[in-house]
């Protein structure tokens, strides 16, 4: 990528956050919650990176440092009865929902921690009656889009005033799961909402080498659906786009694409260096990480209206380290799963499975077994594999 075409990616957005407390509506409380999501997802992923560094993770390890502003923005306006999926960066929007810090460890760790007792990784969360965290569906970059559609089809159904809320990248917006879902979303006009975090690379291809359009947004008109660019890294900015997109799903007027231009601070994943980024387009995204915006925001601006705030983001700051140093502790002492449980929850149960009791090398072959055979028409048990004519015998092929 050249120089000049890097430049010219850099949108004018500002280095702080611009709102007037004043003219906010949030109490004390809420504004420290937003914050308290962002630094425990922070310090957890600071803490992440250096155990995967000693070996301590099982698998890749893939952060969301320099997009948590999205992550919690969105999170917050989701309602009871609403389900969200995340797919690698949206770790604050779990904490925000009330996910403990020490669920996730373990998980990361392979711990036998449920509901998955150490069966994926950390970032595959799911947990809809607690959370509204939808299976993180990965058969295909970007399944999670048609799977979203397919949720958001239950709610018009049921006639529930739900939304379904599926975060992606720009990179899975251009596999084919990503226009299959919105295209069948827009056509019955299902409460789905699309947050499109753009954080420059798809791995390590830029946008423009990646994409025939200069914003995702500019992919909405093939779909006839409410679209809008916005700047990812202010968290109130955020909070007012995904606002607009909710709003338009929830009324029933259609899915909603909402793209937000952001940075991820880390690789694609800890064994990515991420090399290929221009030291420029770091040192302009270096000034606006979203958590350090906020912070002095809350600082400099918010804590003239509110008492002891000061007091208390530095508060929050210190609870945040001392709940990753428990989670850590809480996944150390945790066991790995027993391995003769390995093939638990891999078949459906069936009357002829073998019992506690069974003796192993006895069991006799399935005379009937629950699932029949494929049939045909007449029938007569289907036959999948002919066998060739013995051409010694005169058969012909």
């Amino acid at each position: 990528m050249s120089q000049a075409s890097q430049q010219a990616s850099l949108p004018d957005y500002p280095a702080e956050i611009i709102a007037d407390p004043r003219k906010l509506s949030y109490s004390a409380e809420q504004l420290l919650e937003f914050y308290r999501a962002m630094r425990l997802a922070r310090t957890f992923e600071e803490r992440l990176a250096s155990l995967y560094r000693q070996g301590k993770i099982f698998g890749a390890v893939y952060l969301g440092t320099g997009q948590e502003a999205t992550s919690v923005g969105c999170a917050s306006l989701l309602e009871k009865g609403d389900l969200f999926s995340t797919v690698a960066r949206n770790l604050a929007a779990w904490f925000y929902r009330g996910v403990r810090p020490e669920q996730v460890m373990a998980r990361w760790m392979g711990k036998d921690e449920p509901p998955s007792r150490g069966r994926d990784l950390g970032l595959f969360l799911a947990d809809m009656d607690n959370f509204g965290i939808a299976p993180y569906c990965n058969g295909s970059m970007a399944s999670w889009i048609p799977s979203g559609a397919g949720f958001a089809l239950s709610f018009k159904m049921r006639r529930q005033p739900n939304i379904y809320l599926a975060f992606t990248g720009d990179g899975a917006t251009s596999p084919g799961d990503f226009y299959e879902g919105l295209n069948f979303a827009s056509i019955h006009d299902l409460p789905l909402v699309i947050i499109c975090e753009v954080n420059q690379y798809a791995y390590s291809t830029p946008i423009d080498k990646q994409m025939p359009v200069a914003r995702v947004a500019d992919r909405a008109p093939a779909f006839n659906i409410y679209a809008e660019t916005a700047y990812g890294n202010d968290l109130f900015e955020v909070i007012a786009a995904a606002t607009r997109g909710i709003k338009h799903a929830r009324s029933g007027r259609g899915p909603a694409l909402i793209e937000f231009l952001t940075y991820r601070k880390r690789g694609h994943g800890e064994h990515d260096d991420c090399c290929y980024v221009d030291d420029k387009v770091k040192a302009f995204w270096e000034t606006r990480d979203p958590l350090e915006m906020y912070r002095r925001w809350l600082l400099e601006r918010a804590a003239h209206l509110f008492q002891d705030l000061s007091a208390e983001v530095e508060r929050v700051d210190e609870e945040a380290g001392l709940a990753v140093e428990e989670a850590v502790r809480y996944a150390n002492a945790m066991p790995l799963p027993d391995p003769a449980t390995v093939a638990d929850r891999l078949f459906a149960p069936s009357p002829h499975d073998p019992g506690p009791d069974t003796p192993r090398g006895q069991l006799e072959p399935i005379e009937k077994p629950v699932i029949p055979p494929l049939a045909t028409s007449h029938g007569e048990a289907a036959v999948l594999y002919p066998v060739p004519p013995d051409k010694s015998q005169g058969g012909h092929f």
